[in-house]
């Protein structure tokens, strides 16, 4: 029997980060044969077992570097905790590959569970973006299930074509209510660069597909949100090199910063389309039968100002998951979909944020606990 982590560690060494507190250690796992690397973090000091999280970065050119995603392996870790962070090439590439998903959990799952140093009874999975629906989608999964002690998914979707309408239009709904917001266009950089050519009439549009994903790239390399007017360059002369068809094309996905979207109900056309083309050739895009199946604790957060994916699919996620299994669920407004929204803890405004926050945290920690 573990001493659980502890809440407080995490936040101190969140909101203060100390660099001698966890010991950061490139370490490998093997997927179906393949040797890729992981940053491990782990307390500086420890005398037992601890518990052991994989932590899922998202869809990230950075991967497993990313400024956020070390920062709260860090506190993670700091909490007293073995934290494993497994290298997706897929994922850093900017490719979904919901197929290869699966095996890069199952593996990393086993991993860490096979170590000295961390208590196989008290594995977890963390994951964030598209690495949180991937991680709901292996916790139905029987192999996974008898491996894990319980997840966490901050900022995932339930509904592909729910995320692909609020990618291009930036609408969203729930219990009748519609909201709208100017979406991160990284998003549908992204799922265009994928899916653009499975859209019929777009099959030879190579040109255009590789254009977004230049894009996405670009935002992805620089930490600039991509809906800044930085990128405008880079999209003038993108757009130079296009035919006029797709000039056309061009324009409603990513028109210049500084005007609104061009049409929404072409974009709305749009979104329909791009759901409908990616599906059909990625199936596992689609969590949706997947979540009744999850068999372990489940804790689900979302930023409210998330300009990627919306807050709302986390609040209808919990309502999927069968009885008993959504332990916690939580929309906060400290955190955007990629960290920190800025440095809110301790105002009187976001008091009861704080605390709300404080809550779900120590709910996640304690997942590892005896």
């Amino acid at each position: 029997m573990g001493k659980p982590a502890s809440t407080l560690a995490f936040l101190w060494q969140y909101l203060r980060p100390r660099p001698g507190a966890v010991r950061r250690t490139e370490v490998g796992y093997d997927r179906a044969g393949e040797a890729l690397p992981v940053t491990l973090y782990a307390p500086v000091r420890q005398d037992a077992a601890l518990p052991g999280w994989v932590l899922l970065h998202g869809l990230t050119v950075s991967g497993r570097e990313h400024a956020s995603l070390d920062r709260f392996a860090a506190a993670l870790a700091a909490s007293g905790s073995v934290v494993f962070v497994p290298e997706i090439p897929e994922w850093k590439r900017l490719e979904p590959a919901p197929d290869s998903s699966l095996m890069t959990i199952r593996a990393a799952v086993r991993a860490i569970g096979e170590r000295d140093d961390v208590d196989p009874d008290r594995v977890a999975l963390i994951g964030f973006s598209f690495g949180a629906t991937q991680a709901m989608m292996a916790a139905a999964d029987p192999e996974c299930t008898g491996r894990l002690r319980g997840i966490a998914a901050w900022g995932g979707y339930r509904d592909f074509h729910d995320l692909c309408r609020f990618g291009v239009t930036g609408e969203h709904d729930l219990d009748g209510q519609t909201y709208r917001v100017d979406p991160d266009p990284y998003g549908r950089w992204l799922m265009l660069a994928n899916y653009l050519t499975g859209i019929p009439g777009h099959e030879k549009h190579e040109a255009l597909a590789a254009a977004f994903r230049t894009l996405a790239l670009e935002a992805g390399k620089s930490g600039v949100f991509a809906g800044d007017p930085v990128h405008d360059p880079l999209k003038a002369r993108l757009r130079r090199t296009l035919s006029p068809a797709e000039r056309e094309f061009f324009d409603l996905a990513a028109h210049p910063a500084t005007q609104p979207f061009p049409d929404v109900d072409r974009g709305r056309e749009l979104a329909v389309a791009l759901a409908d083309a990616a599906l059909a050739r990625d199936p596992l895009l689609d969590p949706r039968p997947f979540l009744p199946r999850v068999r372990v604790p489940t804790f689900l957060a979302h930023g409210r100002d998330d300009r990627i994916v919306p807050f709302t699919e986390s609040l209808k996620t919990a309502r999927e998951l069968a009885p008993g299994y959504a332990r916690h669920c939580t929309v906060t407004e400290l955190f955007t979909h990629s960290g920190a929204a800025g440095q809110r803890f301790g105002t009187p405004a976001h008091v009861r944020e704080v605390v709300r926050f404080v809550g779900l945290l120590r709910g996640i920690l304690r997942m590892s606990a005896t």
